[in-house]
């Protein structure tokens, strides 16, 4: 979350963080794209471990250096999110993994419960932001240096189940049946993602950092109660899933979401602003835990990991265009121009997956699909 107001007391101009921003999603969309084709040949679990250092090695480069060139490299090497982590190789391969863990009829759970634990404690590390004021950047840089370290002890652990079955992993990425269904999917989360580009974590803190003067105190406590309340919405969503199905969930609950993202631009005081992203937050990640449970419910299981990482690769590379573009608007346009663009194109979105994919049920619902 403070990685845009960091590189703004660097001294970095808007549209330069806007760059550096883009830069560090789009290596991450090369990481996806890469372990989409070799992550099952090579193992699962060695590929994340490997990921994992990277970070550490990120963190290393924050740590030792106050240079323009450490942040810049440290983005490009690491995984670091602009956003609430919904993107990146850690994702695609535990959206893989975790279908394996778990029954068919309890997937969409497990989805929400992944996404739960891992947006209460991006919640958790929100609260921390206002620590550079008053102790400096160096020990939340050592705390990513750490978690690293952490993340790949961790991994290192797991199971041999969450490899693929024996004798998948000398066939092709996809199946004759996926590729349809991915090359749809992908399409349709790219536009999805390149509005929400416009609005990750680091830009919407750095639009109430200059919109309405918040500092890195005000701003930790504003995203810890957004995550936390986004943290709360994965598990209705998985209750609502149960009676309207996956894909009317993830439709039906982002339209007003949207709706009330371009509100927030509108919003006149910062405590109305406030108050409509969180009435937006309450709602906007619901379609999260559905849609990943949804994409690995309609593909073959040998197709996941390469589903998976390919959709999250389109979603990462399309975000990555947008926050280039979203500083040149905070520099030069009206400064609720990323936020109104955002909801524009998300709510494009829900329209066009809606009508494409309305007839395509996950086995579950087929079964005893709701009227």
């Amino acid at each position: 979350m403070i990685f845009g107001v960091y590189l703004a007391q660097l001294d970095f101009t808007p549209v330069a963080v806007g760059i550096v921003l883009t830069a560090t999603v789009l290596s991450s969309a090369v990481y996806t794209f890469i372990i989409s084709f070799v992550a099952d040949k090579i193992g699962r679990r060695k590929t994340l471990v490997f990921f994992a250092l990277t970070d550490f090695v990120a963190g290393t480069l924050l740590f030792v250096s106050r240079d323009w060139w450490a942040p810049v490299l440290a983005g490009i090497v690491g995984n670091m999110t602009v956003g609430a982590g919904e993107v990146g190789p850690f994702l695609s391969l535990e959206t893989a993994i975790l279908p394996r863990t778990c029954r068919s009829d309890r997937r969409t759970l497990a989805f929400s419960v992944y996404n739960l634990v891992g947006y209460g404690a991006s919640s958790a590390g929100a609260l921390l932001a206002g620590l550079p004021n008053y102790i400096g950047y160096s020990p939340l840089f050592l705390g990513y240096m750490i978690s690293g370290l952490l993340g790949a002890v961790l991994y290192s652990g797991l199971s041999g189940h969450v490899e693929p079955d024996p004798g998948l992993t000398s066939r092709s990425a996809l199946s004759a049946r996926g590729r349809p269904i991915v090359a749809k999917l992908s399409a349709l989360f790219a536009v999805d993602s390149f509005g929400g580009g416009f609005i990750g974590q680091s830009i919407l803190s750095y639009y109430f950092y200059l919109r309405f003067g918040l500092d890195l105190a005000t701003l930790g406590a504003i995203f810890f109660a957004t995550q936390l309340v986004t943290a709360l919405s994965f598990l209705l969503a998985e209750r609502i899933a149960r009676r309207i199905g996956l894909l009317r969930t993830m439709v039906f609950t982002h339209v007003p979401s949207n709706v009330l993202l371009i509100g927030v631009a509108l919003a006149p005081t910062a405590l109305t602003a406030v108050f409509l992203l969180l009435c937006r937050q309450s709602l906007s990640q619901m379609d999260v835990p559905t849609r990943q449970s949804y994409v690995m419910s309609i593909v073959d299981e040998p197709d996941r990991t390469a589903a998976a990482g390919l959709t999250s690769t389109t979603r990462t590379v399309s975000s990555s265009i947008s926050p280039s573009l979203a500083g040149y608007a905070l520099a030069n346009l009206w400064l609720g121009t990323p936020l109104v663009a955002a909801g524009a194109f998300k709510l494009a979105y829900d329209a066009l997956i809606y009508a494409n994919f309305r007839k395509v049920r996950p086995p579950e619902e087929r079964k005893g699909a709701p009227s």
